[in-house]
């Protein structure tokens, strides 16, 4: 293996195929050619796809031995479209980025999405990313203007793009195929406790709470199966220390 696509350049992508470059060839995404204008690494191909409307670049930016969907679309009908190219591809094997949503949402299309990827006979690992932070994605920031923060009492689900990024590589070199993962930080503090926390290391306003009780919003989401299959142990592992 020494060939990896990565489609999807946003906030996760990107970094994820700069880590990669260094041992793969890695042909990566965009919609926008902006987007690469700086880019200097000589180990990262630059493709144009958007998968609502999928070109003829589509085949040979999907010339690899990997493929990792990382892209915030839930376009049923696009992802059926690029199904089809993959299943005429040399690619065998995919990671797909979803979220731990789909436990909540049993009508969400991401989990359609899942489902049409596991029908197919492709090696797939699923990973589903908590609630996205650091980097840009401050928690302190996610309630402006005096934004009352529900459910205050209801623990958090959420992971560092540190993590995500790690989780991702150790899945492809430790060949780990066919499997679904919750990925979640293992600590779960409550949502009171780590805004408060994120605006205080911030030195941002705390935002204010609404204790009401909802008990359905109370689930904690762990990755205990991620942490024994890959024996990973958390970069980012306490939410109550990390710095934004």
């Amino acid at each position: 293996m020494n060939s990896i696509t990565v489609l999807g350049s946003g906030w996760l992508g990107f970094p994820l195929a700069q880590l990669l470059s260094k041992e793969f060839s890695i042909k990566l995404s965009t919609t926008s050619s902006s987007k690469f204008e700086n880019l200097k690494d000589e180990n990262i191909i630059p493709f144009i796809v958007d998968i609502n409307n999928l070109n003829g670049d589509i085949d040979k930016f999907l010339s690899s031995d990997i493929l990792i969907i990382n892209i915030p679309s839930k376009n049923i009908d696009g992802f059926k479209e690029l199904i089809k190219h993959i299943l005429n591809s040399n690619i065998k094997k995919i990671v797909f980025i979803s979220s731990i949503s789909v436990l909540k949402d049993e009508t969400t299309p991401l989990l359609e999405i899942e489902n049409l990827f596991k029908k197919t006979n492709l090696e797939i690992t699923i990973l589903r990313f908590a609630g996205l932070i650091g980097y840009g994605r401050n928690p302190a920031k996610f309630f402006p203007n005096g934004k009352v923060v529900k459910d205050a009492d209801t623990p958090v689900n959420m992971i560092h793009r540190d993590d995500c990024i790690n989780i991702i590589q150790k899945v492809v070199k430790q060949d780990i195929f066919n499997e679904t993962f919750n990925c979640v930080a293992p600590s779960h503090p409550t949502k009171k406790e780590f805004y408060t926390y994120c605006a205080k290391v911030s030195g941002l306003p705390v935002p204010t709470f609404d204790s009401s009780k909802n008990e359905s919003n109370k689930k904690t989401v762990k990755s205990d199966l991620l942490v024994s299959k890959l024996n990973y142990t958390f970069i980012h592992e306490d939410l109550m220390k990390i710095v934004f």
